[in-house]
């Protein structure tokens, strides 16, 4: 008993050590998980205010007052880029 006693509570101390500090590693990162989650919530609320405020959608061309009067570019009649017919076609 006395060989095995010393031993065990040693044993047992570095366990409850090693789940203490695990514990605590865990418990941060998922703090900063939470913590850069409501970050990023909070920065993509803000943007989408601003966006709103200054009137620049994705989605619109005209961000000048003044765009259509800008000349538009001319168009070619033939395209310079080559289309081919490219398909997969399975080898047998």
């Amino acid at each position: 008993m006395k060989f095995i006693l010393p031993k065990l509570l040693g044993v047992t101390l570095l366990a409850g050590a090693a789940v203490f500090i695990l514990s605590l590693i865990f418990k941060l990162l998922f703090a900063g998980l939470l913590l850069a989650g409501i970050g990023t919530l909070i920065a993509k609320i803000i943007g989408k205010k601003r966006g709103r405020a200054m009137g620049y959608e994705k989605n619109s061309n005209a961000f000048l007052s003044y765009q259509q009067s800008f000349p538009k570019q001319e168009e070619t009649m033939y395209s310079q880029i080559r289309k081919e017919n490219l398909a997969i076609i399975p080898i047998r």
